[in-house]
């Protein structure tokens, strides 16, 4: 189940004819239009630019270069990472992606196991952006209280001060913003 929200693909690959065959097997319902990038320096000016809810590193990509495209894409914020990675180079790119928390599967990789990787993905990452939501929501409301509190204290304040009570500097406050 997801929250109708599409959610934002890069396919990094070294051949172009992968991006079409991977747009195929995309959700349309559920991918915004993917974004694919043939070559490690293309690849990393797109991850500063922007963040991406899955980012997948197909075994096209030199085995030395993916590890450092993975960790730049989840230093920009990305949600996911997903390493494809052929028999030869599959059990280190899996230790090295369990370490850093991406996933791996092997190539060429099953259509069907490929599309419930990414739908799940996608799931997590957009769960994972309404979280973020949230606590930005609350951040600004305990932001809000601690100046409300910092205001009512200088309230206090300026009344013990003054000798007097809250309320007579509270309407003053107020018949001074009033006018």
């Amino acid at each position: 189940m997801h929250s109708g929200r599409y959610a934002s693909l890069l396919l990094i690959t070294a051949q172009p004819a992968t991006a079409a065959q991977f747009a195929l097997l995309l959700p349309k319902e559920r991918f915004a239009p993917e974004y694919s990038v043939c070559t490690p320096r293309e690849a990393r000016h797109v991850l500063g630019e922007g963040r991406f809810d899955v980012v997948v590193i197909d075994d096209s990509v030199p085995a030395d270069v993916s590890p450092v495209l993975a960790d730049a894409a989840q230093e920009n914020g990305t949600g996911h990472v997903l390493l494809l990675a052929g028999a030869e180079h599959y059990n280190a790119a899996a230790a090295f992606a369990e370490k850093r928390g991406f996933m791996t599967l092997p190539s060429p990789v099953d259509p069907a196991l490929l599309r419930q990787s990414l739908g799940m993905m996608a799931t997590a990452s957009a769960r994972i952006h309404e979280l973020e939501e949230q606590t930005e929501s609350l951040r600004d409301r305990m932001d809000e209280m601690r100046l409300v509190n910092q205001a009512k204290l200088i309230l206090e304040k300026n009344a013990m001060d003054r000798c007097v009570k809250r309320r007579v500097i509270a309407r003053s406050i107020i018949r001074t913003y009033q006018t």
